[in-house]
């Protein structure tokens, strides 16, 4: 019997703690350290002054990370788009995967941004998840 799984997509607004841009890596790192210890896997996205993130894995991990996250300085207006149990993780392998929206269109943009359901901003993060995963292949490949 396998442990449930949920996956949880949330959206905030970013608080730059200085001028100029959102420094993520601090974020990243935490997230990869804590991420794979508990056996979480996501992706996180910035774009335009907007977090969006999707976490999958163990409930209770995801509720506590969950609390984490709501008490952290580094944005505001947290909103959950959508939490529901799922049979696998999208984004297994990737404790912590940011993704590169320098390539949406306006209407990704918009969905990831503003407008979009909690299934519709994972299936732009999978997306700009499994494009970087092939980038990373294809320089692999190279070497």
């Amino acid at each position: 019997m396998t442990s449930p799984i949920e996956r949880i997509v949330y959206r905030s607004d970013a608080v730059a703690l200085t001028d100029g841009p959102v420094d993520v890596s601090p974020i990243l790192s935490t997230s990869l350290r804590n991420n794979a210890r508990h056996r979480l896997t996501g992706a996180l996205a910035l774009q335009g002054g907007t977090f969006v993130q999707v976490l999958e894995g163990d409930p209770e991990a995801l509720t506590g990370l969950m609390e984490t996250i709501e008490a952290d300085d580094r944005h505001r207006n947290l909103r959950v788009l959508a939490r529901w149990p799922v049979q696998v993780q999208l984004f297994m392998g990737w404790a912590m995967v940011h993704v590169d929206t320098r390539a949406l269109s306006p209407h990704q943009s918009r969905l990831l941004t503003q407008t979009g359901s909690g299934a519709q901003v994972t299936s732009v993060l999978a997306d700009l998840a499994s494009a970087r995963l092939g980038s990373v292949a294809r320089l692999s490949s190279v070497v």
